[in-house]
């Protein structure tokens, strides 16, 4: 099973604030992210999957909790206790890839297991408080861009630019 971690970033690998806002609206990653997790089964955390509650439509989450007693809002939707867990619960579904979508702790916790990143590095430099970023990966040497797609600014969106990046081993 394929595990893909898809995330947007600003300078400095920030991917929002410890209150769980997003300090930017992107019109055409948001796009990019619906299109690419459509239909797919997505590891959560706790917080960003109560935080996307009504959103998920033909999604199947995976939601990352410690918390034994937690109920998700649908039916449908799953809990798992760790990232372990969560891979061998869509391994038994059938699920071919697996898209965890944050936050920074299951970002972090999955990047171990993971085999492609897509990320959208937005021209964007923020000053916030309390600033989450996504783990660094670059450091690790395992891992190869794959494919870059430029995004030209519009309707007051920044700049971007697609990357995929392959694991080299794993």
């Amino acid at each position: 099973m394929l595990v893909t971690l898809i995330a947007a970033l600003a300078g400095d690998r920030v991917i929002g604030e410890a209150s769980g806002r997003i300090p930017w609206d992107h019109p055409r990653d948001r796009a990019h992210f619906r299109a690419r997790t459509a239909g797919r089964w997505l590891l959560v955390g706790r917080r960003t999957y109560l935080e996307m509650e009504g959103w998920f439509g033909d999604r199947t989450p995976i939601v990352l909790t410690r918390d034994p007693a937690f109920r998700p809002f649908s039916p449908g939707h799953r809990i798992a206790g760790s990232v372990p867990a969560a891979l061998d619960l869509a391994r038994a579904n059938g699920v071919t890839e697996l898209v965890v979508c944050g936050g920074a702790d299951v970002y972090a916790a999955s990047l171990p297991h993971a085999d492609r990143l897509v990320l959208t590095r937005l021209a964007l430099s923020l000053q916030v408080a309390e600033p989450v970023h996504f783990p660094d990966f670059a450091s690790t040497g395992d891992w190869r861009l794959q494919s870059v797609e430029h995004w030209p600014a519009a309707a007051g969106a920044s700049p971007a630019r697609l990357e995929t990046h392959v694991r080299t081993e794993k």
